[in-house]
């Protein structure tokens, strides 16, 4: 329901504006202050709305009497003169490339009703220009609203025609929003383009003129239904959307956390490799608003580069040990070849070094070995005792936390082991009698009893570690 007009009320506001206009002349202010105030008054009239059909003359006519009497007292000011004038050009042309974008629009009756409301501000509004320049721009202002004239009688000639053409180009560009709407959009980029091009369409059905009245109903219906149906897919994409960035977001942070907790970790090896992992898994996290992705992404990667100092650092240290440990091991490796066990040296003190030099690696520690079991061989004992009383002060130099470690790897290498065992025994049934004497049940055997026996060596090591 149309709100009612306070015609009082109007009247009321429009006689407050003269009195606004009548004190400005007076008041004790800079003149392009009084300007300034001046054309805030003359808006503000423009903006008020209807008075008493009784008073609409008197009132007016009240009005640009004030408006000439501060005229005559601005143009007393030579400069002010002029900038009023040059607004006042400037107001003009500005209506009058207004007016001429009117001549193109395809709805005649829009354009005509338009530029009948430029006519007014013409004439009411916009103060005076120079001489020359005012004959020449009401003559250019003529001869447009001349032309939008023509067209309005033109379409109302032929209204029939080109309302049933109208209707036909608004439904086939709500036929292109519909293919629109119908399109899917599975990214922020997709939907950027169908929203540009939904824009681009729904601004050429209002530049398209009027339709004919008796479709006007079922086609704004239709209008309304489309757009609504757009809107609604697109606030449904972008609600999603924006929790799909809350829940990536979330796993970024949890990311996050994960590293700054691995980075207070002293096992520097094992979390190298799950920093590499989380780095991958934050490689497939998007999307990511902008702005939150590259903070996120600057607090991970400098806590990352943390991390991988700190490991470098790590390993230049274990390295320069390592180096340091060899060199010791070589010097033990070339002690125990001038071993004599006929000068009653300790063994056990020898082996109680080696260990003590840390980590060892596997060619020193098979040439150890190798040597250590000669020596044995040498005092009397066999392969088998060698070999038992080698592991029995290997195991004996470990603390609780090595021996739990040994153990693990055994139980890996025992699992393994029986795996193989059931294969192959598996792989027995496939042999048939007659071929007992081939080459390939013999190897089969052999592999079964060598996997045995490498079983029942892992279970006596185990039992020597839980002694």
């Amino acid at each position: 329901m149309d709100k009612k007009i306070d015609f009082s009320k109007n009247l009321k506001l429009k006689q407050d504006l003269i009195d606004r206009l009548k004190a400005l002349i007076n008041l004790d202010l800079k003149m392009n202050e009084k300007y300034l105030g001046f054309k805030d008054i003359q808006n503000a009239w423009f903006k008020i709305g209807q008075v008493p059909r009784s008073q609409n003359v008197i009132i007016w006519n009240t009005f640009q009497h004030h408006i000439k009497n501060f005229y005559d007292y601005l143009h007393l000011n030579r400069k002010f003169k002029e900038i009023d004038i040059k607004y006042n050009l400037e107001y003009k042309k500005n209506t009058i490339e207004q007016a001429k974008k009117l001549i193109k629009n395809e709805d005649k009756i829009r354009a005509h009703k338009y530029f009948e409301r430029l006519s007014k501000k013409w004439k009411f509004e916009i103060g005076p220009t120079k001489k020359e320049d005012e004959i020449k721009l009401s003559e250019e202002f003529k001869a447009i609203g001349k032309l939008i004239l023509e067209n309005k009688i033109e379409f109302d000639k032929n209204r029939d025609s080109i309302t049933k053409e109208n209707y036909l180009k608004k439904e086939a560009l709500l036929n292109e929003i519909n293919q629109i709407i119908e399109k899917e959009g599975n990214s922020t980029k997709e939907w950027q383009i169908k929203i540009n091009s939904f824009e681009k369409i729904k601004n050429q059905i209002e530049k398209v003129g009027p339709i004919p009245a008796k479709e006007n109903k079922k086609y704004w219906s239709n209008y309304k239904n489309i757009i609504r149906s757009f809107y609604g897919k697109k606030n449904e994409y972008f609600k999603n959307l924006k929790k799909t960035y809350q829940e990536n977001i979330s796993k970024q942070e949890l990311i996050i956390k994960k590293v700054e907790k691995l980075n207070f970790d002293i096992d520097f090896e094992k979390n190298r490799k799950e920093i590499i992992l989380l780095q991958k898994e934050w490689k497939k996290i998007n999307p990511v608003p902008y702005k939150v992705n590259e903070k996120n992404w600057q607090k991970f990667r400098t806590i990352c580069n943390k991390f991988f100092k700190k490991f470098d650092e790590k390993k230049e240290i274990k390295t320069s040990e390592s180096i340091k440990n060899e060199k010791e091991q070589n010097k033990i490796l070339k002690k125990i070849e001038k071993y004599d066990n006929t000068k009653n040296e300790d063994i056990n003190v020898i082996i109680k070094e080696w260990r003590e030099t840390g980590k060892v690696s596997s060619k020193n520690e098979i040439e150890f070995n190798k040597k250590i079991k000669k020596i044995f061989k040498k005092s009397g004992l066999n392969e088998q005792e060698s070999v038992n009383k080698l592991l029995e002060l290997k195991f004996g130099s470990m603390n609780e936390k090595q021996k739990k470690s040994e153990i693990h790897s055994l139980n890996i290498k025992l699992e393994v082991l029986k795996k193989e065992l059931i294969l192959f025994e598996n792989n027995l049934s496939f042999f048939k009698d007659k071929s007992k004497e081939n080459k390939l049940l013999d190897n089969s055997r052999k592999e079964i009893e060598k996997n045995k026996k490498e079983i029942e060596k892992i279970i006596y090591q185990k039992s020597m570690l839980n002694k």
